[in-house]
């Protein structure tokens, strides 16, 4: 894809693109934080237990996460309109549906569609923008993707709000139906006009998942890839837990600090892109100073008394993690275009992020039986991990 084109034109195409892929990605995440929002509802029906909706929930991330390196490689060779508007329609298919079906089988199986069809879309959209557009504006764009996934769980809480749990599940179901038809033409529209273009990838074939270890510092940033999802998730989850039982704060108090951390979470994409460019695009020295801020941070939250200056240094470290996190989905993957695998790069850095945070959740969840300190300092070593990587690894070569 030649990127040289007028400046005007190139911002029309990334604005177009940009747009379709940001309200996309917000679609993926509120359909993914619907059953969170409405368990207090289905439990108080009666109709659904805790344990079932676990099985929802582990059903829908294992899917999800395997997913990803399946559909990141077809992500490759077949054209993104396709994949999303594909992914969109069966994910809202499946959550319209599911209110009314007659056995927790089907139940069971429509969250385990739900991972198919959200697996679709990430990898397809980082390789639509990052082959369409130039660097600077393909950053720009998986710099708001990532700061839109902040706003799908606001969203499925409207959609909690406004509606009973049932008819939420139908609503916002035909919504992302609608949103995918939108997608469909647009892209479409797009790819007539000159605007969008797909060049498939058909020759690797699973074979070529051995040819992204080849790709400069793949292998460094699969690793950040799990480093940056265990704190995501992980070590997002204990979090609250951290603040009301090791810290003793009230419920209001640590609802409003989880918010703060969450708030300065989604401005790290945009802290991170500004911090690039100010640094001349040196990734790999920003992913040091992350890494070594939160190790410094975490220890600080063992050794230092005073209950504010701990929370302090929580939100410290945990921003310095997402930073990394911004780095790696933000900068790193949008600059491979011209590989023509950014779908497979993306899926198989995903699907290890999740499968690393999986087990860090259920080992964290042994270690409460230990004392906090114990378990910060485990959260320090993965950042620790995160930091040695940084440290071993060959500085990027300059373009």
């Amino acid at each position: 894809m030649n990127t040289q084109q007028p400046k005007d034109s190139m911002l029309k195409r990334a604005i177009g693109l940009g747009f379709i892929g940001i309200f996309s990605y917000i679609a993926n995440y509120y359909l993914r934080n619907l059953l969170s929002v409405a368990t207090p509802s289905m439990l108080e029906s009666g109709e659904y237990t805790a344990e079932f909706i676990g099985l929802l929930s582990s059903v829908y991330f294992i899917v999800y996460a395997s997913g990803q390196l399946v559909n990141g490689l077809v992500g490759d060779m077949v054209n993104p309109k396709y994949m999303i508007s594909v992914g969109l329609t069966v994910t809202g298919t499946v959550i319209a549906i599911f209110p009314s079906l007659p056995f927790a089988w089907m139940q069971v199986a429509c969250f385990a569609l739900m991972g198919v069809g959200l697996s679709m879309l990430r990898g397809p959209i980082m390789k639509m923008v990052s082959e369409n557009v130039n660097k600077d504006y393909s950053r720009v764009i998986c710099t708001c993707l990532s700061a839109a996934s902040f706003a799908g769980p606001l969203v499925a809480s409207c959609f909690a709000i406004a509606f009973k749990w049932n008819i939420m599940f139908v609503v916002a179901g035909v919504t992302a139906i609608f949103i995918a038809v939108i997608a469909f033409i647009s892209l479409t529209v797009l790819e007539h006009k000159g605007y969008f273009s797909f060049h498939s990838n058909k020759r690797s074939g699973f074979g070529g998942y051995l040819q992204l270890f080849k790709i400069e510092n793949f292998v460094f940033y699969m690793i950040v890839g799990g480093v940056v999802e265990i704190a995501a998730s992980a070590i997002g989850f204990w979090i609250p837990t951290y603040l009301s039982d090791a810290l003793k704060l009230d419920s209001v108090t640590t609802n409003t600090l989880f918010s703060v951390i969450s708030l300065t979470s989604a401005l790290a994409p945009f802290i991170s892109l500004f911090i690039f460019k100010l640094t001349k695009e040196r990734d790999i020295a920003m992913m040091r100073c992350g890494f070594l801020i939160a190790v410094v941070s975490f220890l600080c939250m063992i050794f230092v008394p005073a209950i504010w200056a701990k929370v302090v240094f929580l939100i410290i470290a945990r921003l310095s993690l997402s930073c990394c996190s911004a780095v790696l989905w933000s900068i790193y993957i949008p600059g491979m275009g011209s590989t023509g695998k950014v779908s497979s790069i993306n899926g198989v850095i995903n699907c290890t992020g999740y499968l690393s945070a999986s087990i860090a959740n259920a080992v964290f969840a042994k270690l409460l039986g230990l004392s906090w300190n114990g378990v910060i300092l485990v959260w320090c070593g993965i950042a620790a991990i995160g930091l040695v990587a940084a440290l071993v690894v060959r500085k990027k070569k300059a373009e």
